[in-house]
């Protein structure tokens, strides 16, 4: 699944910055992987970050070393990581009702706030996998989340009728 995670994030972190370069040339490609992570994020963050191997999801004895918390906390974070994700995609391509934001940031903030603390209590490595993925893709979110819609727009290329000019 590390695979599958690093093939999708590395052709979104790619079409993004040639979403810049290229404006609306890339919109398939960037769709589909954006897309495509945030769907993996949401559907098997929770095998992905306790380390059950895609074979074994299905299988009992998989789960037995972990605790139901860390199970619900992990299918939170994928939430709230998937949801980030898709308002990232709705901001760029300046899609109307992108309140993802709203939703995602605060699920994100106290995922991060306990793993941080667990962390701080085990080091265990599950918990370091999480804050790195809250502190990047949270991180990217918070960006484009408090940069003006506008100056997004006008970076990308993007005229709509907030940021015509009329004579």
């Amino acid at each position: 699944m590390r695979k599958i995670e690093l093939i999708f994030g590395a052709v979104a972190a790619t079409s993004i910055a040639y979403k810049f370069v290229l404006g609306n040339a890339i919109n398939p490609i960037f769709i589909m992987s954006i897309t495509g992570l945030s769907l993996f994020y949401t559907y098997f963050s929770f095998a992905y970050f306790n380390h059950i191997p895609f074979k074994k999801i299905l299988k009992k004895e998989s789960y037995s070393g972990i605790s139901k918390w860390r199970i619900l906390g992990t299918v939170g974070l994928g939430f709230g990581l998937g949801i980030i994700i898709l308002g990232v995609l709705f901001s760029l391509m300046d899609w109307p009702f992108n309140t993802y934001y709203s939703l995602g940031i605060p699920i994100l903030g106290i995922i991060g706030i306990i793993s941080f603390v667990k962390y701080l209590s085990g080091r265990s490595d599950v918990y370091s996998r999480i804050l790195k993925r809250i502190l990047v893709i949270g991180g990217v979110a918070v960006i484009f989340w408090l940069t003006p819609q506008e100056n997004l727009n006008e970076m990308l290329g993007i005229k709509t009728n907030q940021t015509e000019k009329t004579d």
